[in-house]
């Protein structure tokens, strides 16, 4: 039976090992944190078995601990100034093994809060008000995107949620502050025949560097990869007998919920495959099936010299979801391939935007035997 590495049974033994403050629970073999702060012994669980990856928390972990400890002494009236409750966040965010591109993002933006209210590198939290907040929302929401703004927002909340957790503040002052709806009015994707035009182009495009584009495009439309994703996909990863392509990725470029999936050998991503394996011979040439990381400026200038709209990576993504609702592919099944784990929902919600002609098609073959010359639904 598989142990949860969050949560050890109590009647196991924590075993002290070569790290300080550093213990392994027996039988289950997850490390601990075990150390004594602000005058109480501290325990807790780093969710992992493997040593190597405990004391890379370790040290982000008592840091978070000791610096919540330090908080606790505090009242309400008590100091801490906003980069200080920055860096308490991320530290948490290390200690909870989130991933790098997370903590990039928080670090992103909070730098561009720094920008527009620059008097938040020196105020104490206890002096940031709800007018303040108000002022900087009206303020930031006229400056950049929707989807940035509400970004941006997510991460100041964090941070002075550390503030109220720790009662250094009494409420959230940007608790009021509401989320602003995101439009996607996405502008209609490439048929079949002007996908088709846009490869043939870059096809015929003599330049080596181009020609490796091309076949990165192909790639990511014949999967519903991630850009990240398939730059990571190796040939180990590809099994032609077995008929899949499994998606896996690393620590810092692996999919999105960490889990690896599988997407089968479509009859034509089997076909590219195996010419790229042919023309790569892996065996002693590249481990890697794309020869490049992105292709954007290969997209967009081919778009525009076709009197295209501009593609982007994502947007390969949402053709490959679209042609598989158009050739009769149930939801559940696409979402597993394009890697969400959320049974479909959020590919309804982001990836219903087929075209009207295919709607009106299907809408042909339905028939609920209320007219006279109704026919029954086929088998």
């Amino acid at each position: 039976m598989q142990t949860d590495p969050k949560k050890a049974a109590p009647q196991q033994k924590l075993e002290a090992t070569t790290v300080t403050n550093l213990r392994k629970a027996q039988p289950s073999g997850v490390y601990y944190l075990f150390a004594r702060i602000g005058g109480k012994l501290k325990k807790k669980s780093l969710a992992t078995t493997s040593f190597s990856v405990a004391k890379l928390r370790l040290a982000d972990a008592l840091k978070v601990e000791r610096g919540a400890s330090q908080l606790r002494n505090h009242d309400v009236s008590g100091k801490l100034t906003f980069p200080q409750a920055v860096e308490l966040c991320i530290d948490r965010l290390k200690a909870t093994g989130r991933k790098p591109r997370t903590v990039g993002f928080y670090e992103e933006r909070m730098s561009a809060l720094y920008s527009v209210w620059p008097e938040l590198k020196t105020i104490q939290c206890s002096r940031i008000t709800s007018k303040a907040c108000m002022d900087w929302s009206i303020r930031y929401q006229k400056q950049v995107k929707r989807r940035t703004y509400n970004g941006t927002l997510l991460v100041l909340n964090q941070i002075l949620g550390i503030a109220v957790e720790n009662g250094i503040i009494g409420a959230n002052p940007a608790s009021q502050l509401e989320r602003l709806k995101v439009v996607r009015d996405k502008p209609p994707l490439p048929n079949h025949k002007d996908f088709q035009r846009l490869l043939t182009y870059l096809d015929r495009n003599p330049y080596p560097q181009i020609q490796s584009a091309a076949r990165f495009i192909r790639l990511l439309a014949s999967t519903g990869c991630r850009k990240s994703e398939a730059a990571k996909i190796e040939w180990r990863h590809v099994d032609f007998e077995g008929g899949q392509l499994t998606v896996q990725g690393d620590a810092v470029y692996g999919p999105k919920n960490w889990k690896p999936r599988t997407i089968p050998l479509f009859p034509e991503l089997k076909a590219f495959l195996q010419a790229e394996f042919s023309r790569q011979n892996p065996q002693t040439g590249e481990k890697t099936v794309a020869e490049v990381k992105e292709a954007s400026g290969t997209l967009s200038r081919a778009c525009k010299e076709l009197g295209l709209r501009k593609l982007r990576h994502k947007d390969l993504r949402d053709l490959f979801a679209t042609r598989c609702i158009e050739q009769g592919v149930d939801i559940p099944t696409i979402a597993n391939w394009l890697g969400h784990s959320d049974g479909g929902a959020l590919l309804m919600s982001t990836y219903a935007h087929l075209r009207q002609t295919h709607s009106m098609k299907m809408a042909q073959q339905v028939s609920f035997g209320i007219g006279s010359d109704s026919k029954p639904p086929k088998d």
